[in-house]
């Protein structure tokens, strides 16, 4: 109704125009008319008057006066003649003189080239006036015949071609269900799928289809994303709670936000008991407060660091701790700790310190009682060979918390640009929700919003897929390194996984390494074996190498095949090994990080890797700058038969 209202109104403003257009074009020509008609009478009247008016023949003049004031819209006629000082006289007039006249004119009567009087002539439009009111009225009668015809015309194509198709477009919308698979939208008349001459109406159509299908995708694969990151999280915290170092998270003032079983076991405390503890009161002995409190404090990386504490039967553990920090803007938001038990490594290498001061005392001064404490030593020497071999485990263990802590660094950032994503996505689904319930929403808006969308969901995509591989990766290692089974590998891929799990820690000693290794290159033997040879030399590197080391930070590794036999060329631009510790670096217990978490046990396993597992060599070379390591071993493809 509003649409046919301002359709009459339009047409009915347009018709009034161009009807006053006419009627100007109309009057304007009807007073040419009455001009062209005065200007007549100069050729036809006028020297007749000025032969009577000359000749003083008073009766033709007003006879000729009489016959003009006859003629059509004629007002006014006046004769006049000039007296002796040139001024007029009337001689004659016929009609109603009037002050002001519409159109009038006035006229020299000559006789024989002299001026002997005046013809004025005046005319009137009130005729020209009243036949301007009955055309007007005739015209604008046709004139709203004609428009509401057209109007009504007009309105009946634009229902039949627009308004039909819109109402069942806002009909197919109010009864839309997003996160239902819908059929298309088909406009009456049109072939489904039509590309035959389609017009706005198809185009918006085949658009709102598209779209609508694009939607119920994107809200396919949210609901899809949403179970995979909830499976993630599922699995992190399933990997926590496994885990048998403690895991535990803090706020910036260092009470336990959440600790994972691994922490009851040790302290005694349930988690119920745990939660909210200030974790210095929990986790370290009152003298160590101050210093610790002051370490946190910094804001900076906190690794390797002995804590000694006490449990609920008062008995005193060591634990190795790393903090890793989560920030909010440039505040931190939560302090992630990674604490390892050494209580018993401690134990062990007190143990076997002591043994050994009291062996060299047996040497020096029970040299001639050798014989009789040949079982002695014997069982001393078993002792020794139980605890390197407990040493060496709890090494290897260290070194997956390594990987536990460096993954759990990576995984981090994608998971918290994954949730940051997800709760984007929500929001803009409410706020989507909400103008489609109240009727608000909009072509601008929805065009606006798919870009938003899409973008968004690349983005979870993109960090959901990297926090899987990293899981993926850490899984591998994780499953290689605690397994000495024989199988076929890539030995890139082996190399790239450990590179992958230590990154976090390669980029706290802002280091690089590079690498050099055939894609095609793989090896049957124990890929374990290669993971903790990698990740022993690579830390001893950043922890030895690289500590207080201010120039280049760099790590190559070189694996290529010569003569059916592997070489593994390792080396690094970092300070170096002592030349008395170089001659010793292979034997047990030999490190410069002694009493700062350092077992010296590192090359030592990799030493017996090499030599016993792998049966190969290994070598450390001179080098000008930083270490050089050489390793070489047999290479085969399958197993020996």
């Amino acid at each position: 109704m509003r649409l046919l209202t301002y359709i009459l109104l339009s047409c009915t403003a347009l018709a009034l125009i161009l009807t006053l257009i006419q009627l100007s074009w109309n009057v304007k020509e009807d007073i040419e008319h009455v001009k062209r008609n005065l200007t007549h009478i100069h050729p036809v009247v006028l020297k007749p008057l000025a032969t009577n008016l000359w000749s003083l023949n008073h009766t033709k003049i007003e006879n000729q006066l009489k016959a003009m004031i006859s003629l059509s819209d004629m007002q006014y006629v006046r004769v006049s003649e000039f007296d002796k000082n040139g001024n007029e006289i009337l001689v004659n007039e016929q009609g109603l003189f009037k002050k002001d006249f519409a159109i009038s004119e006035t006229f020299d009567l000559i006789y024989k080239n002299k001026a002997i009087g005046t013809l004025f002539v005046a005319t009137s439009l009130d005729s020209v006036y009243s036949h301007l009111i009955k055309r007007s009225i005739i015209l604008l009668f046709f004139q709203m015949i004609k428009t509401m015809l057209v109007s009504f015309c007009v309105l009946f194509i634009i229902y039949y071609f627009v308004i039909r198709h819109v109402n069942k477009l806002a009909h197919y919308t109010h009864t839309l269900q997003l996160h239902e698979a819908n059929s298309d939208l088909v406009l009456d008349g049109k072939a489904k799928k039509s590309t035959d001459k389609n017009n706005e109406l198809d185009d918006l159509v085949n658009f709102f289809n598209k779209l609508r299908s694009r939607i119920f995708e994107e809200l396919t694969k949210k609901e899809a994303a949403i179970i995979a990151l909830q499976q993630e999280r599922d699995l992190s915290k399933s990997i926590i709670n496994a885990s048998n170092s403690v895991i535990c998270y803090l706020n910036p003032n260092f009470s336990i936000e959440s600790i994972n079983p691994a922490a009851v076991i040790l302290t005694g405390y349930s988690q119920e008991e745990l939660y909210k503890k200030n974790w210095l009161s929990i986790f370290s002995l009152p003298k160590q407060h101050i210093s610790l409190l002051k370490k946190l404090t910094r804001n900076e990386p906190i690794q390797n660091l002995e804590i000694k504490m006490q449990d609920q039967l008062g008995e005193t553990n060591t634990l190795l701790w790393t903090f890793s920090a989560i920030y909010e803007g440039m505040d931190i938001k939560y302090l992630i700790g990674f604490g390892h038990d050494i209580t018993a490594q401690k134990h062990v290498e007190s143990k076997i310190q002591r043994l050994n001061d009291e062996l060299e005392e047996k040497v020096e001064f029970r040299t001639a009682a050798l014989t009789e404490s040949h079982k002695k030593i014997t069982k001393t020497l078993t002792q020794l060979r139980n605890t390197q071999q407990t040493l060496v485990e709890s090494e290897k263990m260290a070194s997956l918390g390594e990987l536990v802590a460096g993954i759990a660094h990576e995984i981090n950032t994608p998971v918290g640009i994954s949730v940051t994503a997800a709760s984007f996505l929500a929001d803009e689904v409410n706020d989507f929700q909400n103008k489609f319930n109240d009727k608000t929403l909009s072509r601008s808006y929805v065009q606006k919003l798919m870009p938003r969308l899409n973008e968004s969901c690349l983005l979870l995509n993109s960090n959901l897929k990297r926090a899987a591989d990293l899981i993926s990766s850490f899984k591998q290692v994780a499953v290689d390194q605690s397994s000495e089974a024989y199988y076929l590998f890539n030995l890139s891929e082996n190399i790239e996984q450990v590179v992958l799990s230590l990154k976090h820690k390669i980029k706290q000693k802002q280091s690089n390494i590079y690498i050099e290794c055939p894609d095609d290159l793989s090896i049957f033997s124990v890929p374990g074996s290669f993971i903790q040879i990698y990740a022993n030399l690579i830390i001893n590197s950043l922890e030895h190498g690289f500590d207080d080391w201010q120039a280049d930070r760099n790590i190559y590794i070189d694996i290529s095949l010569k003569a059916n036999r592997l070489h593994i060329d390792y080396r690094d631009t970092g300070q170096g090994i002592p030349a008395e510790i170089a001659q010793r670096v292979f034997d047990p217990f030999v490190t410069t990080k002694r009493g700062s978490g350092g077992s010296g046990l590192g090359t030592h396993i990799i030493y017996n890797i090499v030599t016993q597992l792998l049966h190969g060599d290994i070598q450390l070379l001179e080098s000008e700058q930083g270490v050089h390591f050489h390793i070489s071993m047999p290479h085969q493809t399958q197993a020996i038969s």
